[in-house]
């Protein structure tokens, strides 16, 4: 019963963009896949402005652009659907920024350095560089060892009767120049001076680590002696 002089009236709330939109689009009586036909807008993003999920989204000019585009279409006042959605953007940025400083702050008061802290800290440092070294040792160990010639080139031609052989390689792999070692050092590289006979000659380099895995090479060198002028 309604007392004398008294009457109800209707609340109205104010609606959230994403509300706007959603009760536009349903006015409207499409869906979100033929909203993105209509407006060139995909779904995904219509979506996002709809449950105002703002970080999905991409840069504020494409934005915006959405929200005019879309507004149109359902036949809503796109300057006012700008203004909306960049107050509530502004709104959730200034609280989320505040969210952030409480609890930076809060964390800061309950963090506490203690002796076991540290030591803590230390161990789990210690076991993920042995993980780390272990894991590379293994990968090393199984794969094939590296093997970059710098000299000589293919198909090379020399009056010497010495050339040079040069490269570099994994530390700790065997480098053999037609079957004879060459001596590698801590960088890797090694370097080796091979006498040539007339004519054409073969240099075989080969790179072998500790779990026999090997890389080689094969260079064809020609030596042409110096005629005697006339």
């Amino acid at each position: 019963m309604i007392a004398a002089g008294f009457t109800f009236r209707k609340i109205r709330t104010v609606q959230t963009l994403g509300e706007k939109l959603k009760r536009a689009r349903k006015r409207k009586s499409v869906d979100l896949i033929e909203a993105e036909l209509e407006t060139k807008v995909r779904a995904n993003y219509l979506e996002a402005l709809e449950n105002e999920d703002f970080d999905l989204l991409p840069n504020d000019i494409y934005v915006k652009g959405f929200l005019t585009t879309y507004a149109q279409y359902l036949n809503l006042d796109s300057d006012k659907i700008l203004n909306l959605y960049q107050q509530q953007k502004s709104k959730g940025e200034v609280e989320e920024s505040e969210t952030f400083t409480i609890g930076k702050v809060d964390r800061r008061k309950a963090l506490v350095v203690t002796p076991k802290l540290v030591i803590i800290c230390l161990g789990v440092i210690f076991c993920l560089s042995a993980c780390v070294y272990i894991a590379f040792q293994v990968i090393s160990f199984a794969s094939v060892p590296k093997l970059v010639i710098s000299s000589p080139s293919e198909d090379m031609v020399v009056e010497e009767e010495m050339v040079k052989v040069s490269g570099v390689t994994d530390v700790g792999v065997d480098i053999l120049v037609n079957s004879e070692t060459v001596s590698v050092n801590l960088s890797g590289n090694f370097e080796q001076e091979v006498k040539l006979q007339n004519g054409l000659n073969t240099i075989a380099i080969s790179a072998k680590n500790k779990a026999k895995k090997e890389a080689s090479q094969v260079f064809i060198v020609e030596r042409k002696t110096k005629t005697a002028e006339k």
